[in-house]
């Protein structure tokens, strides 16, 4: 009874939200042009539970232990429902006939990206998505119909906020529909759900303690890490950094 109460507290939250998009005459359609990015916002999941459900639900499961999957990555990867685990965090994708979507971390808690393969109407996606991942016991706590687009034909990618000090494939890899994709495009180095950064530091700064447990090699001016793709902008906007970057890569005479 409070598993049925639930799903229909959410399925009239759902319809609420359609409602007050239709009234502020926002989009209510998704098109095939575009991915778009929604908030779930902050989450508790308990990662095992998470990972026997899916698994018994056909989801191909990898865990990242000491930086080395537990699995075949890129069978996980090309598979039409996977969940990667990398620490405290994880990601899942799920393929459907008429769009692909996607949980993943944020730096507002976890947020959803819709990819659909043809014109969809917003509230009835959202609707059976939502639904799909309460059935595996993913409810995020600010979910909301307001969404980020972005077109799937814009090669160069959106630049970083003003503010924030990031170079524009970092932040391009933030905000790509498939991280993985993404970072092979553009030789990133990527472990689970982290990107390998130099950030360059101001000068007699330090470094803040929050960042301590990725940092791999720190100078007085520069230090490396293998940072949470979701703690890009974080890392940008604080107070001992300049800039962040991707590591040089020596060139070939």
């Amino acid at each position: 009874m409070l598993r049925r109460i639930t799903i229909c507290a959410l399925m009239l939250s759902i319809l609420t939200l359609a409602c007050l998009v239709q009234a502020q005459d926002v989009p209510t359609t998704l098109s095939p042009t575009h991915y778009y990015i929604f908030s779930l916002g902050e989450m508790s999941v308990d990662l095992a539970t998470l990972a026997g459900t899916t698994q018994s639900g056909g989801y191909v499961v990898v865990r990242f232990v000491d930086n080395e999957p537990d699995g075949d990555l890129a069978v996980a990867l090309s598979a039409p429902a996977f969940l990667l685990i990398d620490n405290d965090r994880f990601t899942l994708r799920q393929t459907e006939e008429a769009y692909t979507f996607t949980v993943r971390p944020s730096a507002n808690g976890y947020e959803l990206v819709v990819n659909p393969a043809e014109e969809l109407v917003l509230a009835d996606v959202l609707g059976s998505i939502l639904l799909s991942l309460q059935e595996i016991g993913i409810v995020g706590n600010d979910v909301n119909l307001e969404y980020t687009a972005f077109s799937k034909a814009d090669l160069k990618g959106p630049a970083a906020p003003e503010g924030v000090f990031l170079e524009s494939t970092l932040y391009g890899l933030m905000v790509a529909e498939d991280w993985f994709a993404y970072a092979s495009m553009h030789g990133l180095t990527v472990v689970g759900l982290r990107v390998e950064v130099v950030a360059e530091k101001l000068p007699g700064a330090v470094l803040e303690s929050s960042f301590s447990a990725y940092t791999l090699e720190e100078t007085e001016s520069l230090a490396k890490l293998l940072l949470p793709i979701d703690r890009l902008i974080a890392l940008a906007s604080s107070a001992s950094v300049g800039y962040v970057r991707t590591a040089y890569q020596p060139a070939v005479p």
